[in-house]
């Protein structure tokens, strides 16, 4: 099985270890990750907010990537997977797709007929891949939350594979890999992420809401893949803490991480060490 990668802005960056484990784990299970040659931003929320054609047309383009090596496209991140699944989407739309190609022209692309599906690494994890015998260090005595933030299975049509109001993949994975899942009700309330420029104040209490039933149910960490998400978790968590005089010390984890640690994979190679919270009582209690 062989998927064209998108890895997007964040795990190039501020969320290497989300790349580093989603690659680490893929393959592990036999599943072969091609990067996109010459991927670019897919705009993000951004880029719509100037022009919905031009912010379609981006995330559009590595789609067309994509159908040239006729491949399904694969994306870690949920904001990328969410604005990727919209652009497929729309190219099969005969009105939007109207609108996109005259911009793909001038990008130098052609839109094919090929079918590609763009695809979430939860959602191929939890659905076509059976890791339960691939189990080697069991996830004993850890408990997690599993958080799914705005993108990541909604709206619906878009997406499908899961539940948009209350999805359980993560979920389930997590208790495959021997992990015990708190009852994490915020699992889909926002963090607060997009409007963490303008409206600070709002944001940190968005954030502080989820990291305050998360403490309060016992967990040793959030599990998530959005990295925007993890931005305002993880990244603001120290300002947050000082703002409300709290302390939290949450570590924040992408779900390839901890999958990767119940595969038997060192959490060196999982790119763990670049958390900004300190990972180390999660390893301690697993034994590394």
């Amino acid at each position: 099985m062989t998927y064209s990668y998108y890895p997007g802005c964040s795990l190039h960056s501020s969320a290497k270890e989300f790349d580093i484990s989603t690659r680490m784990v893929m393959q592990e299970l036999g599943i072969e990750l091609e990067e996109l040659e010459d991927w670019s931003c897919c705009g993000g929320s951004i880029a719509a907010g100037v022009s919905h054609e031009v912010g379609m047309a981006l995330a559009a383009r590595n789609v067309v990537l994509a159908q040239q090596k006729n491949r399904d496209l694969l994306a870690s991140c949920s904001g990328c997977y969410n604005k990727s699944a919209k652009a497929a989407k729309a190219l099969e739309n005969e009105t939007e797709r109207n609108k996109i190609t005259p911009i793909l022209s001038q990008m130098g692309m052609s839109v094919s007929d090929s079918n590609t599906k763009v695809r979430n690494v939860v959602d191929v994890l939890a659905n076509d891949v059976d890791i339960s015998s691939r189990i080697k260090k069991p996830l004993r005595g850890l408990k997690v939350a599993c958080y799914y933030g705005c993108l990541l299975t909604r709206p619906q049509e878009l997406t499908g594979w899961d539940s948009p109001v209350f999805p359980m993949s993560m979920d389930k994975l997590s208790e495959i890999c021997g992990a015990e899942v708190v009852d994490f009700r915020s699992k889909t309330k926002c963090c607060g992420g997009p409007i963490l420029v303008p409206q600070e104040k709002v944001a940190f209490e968005l954030t502080k809401r989820l990291l305050d039933e998360a403490k309060s149910l016992g967990a040793d960490c959030m599990v998530l893949a959005c990295p925007l998400c993890a931005n305002n978790l993880e990244l603001r968590q120290p300002d947050i803490e000082k703002a409300y005089n709290v302390s939290y010390k949450l570590p924040i984890l992408y779900i390839t991480e901890i999958i990767g640690l119940a595969l038997g994979i060192k959490p060196g190679k999982l790119g763990i060490n670049k958390h900004v919270v300190s990972p180390k009582p999660v390893l301690a209690k697993l034994g590394f």
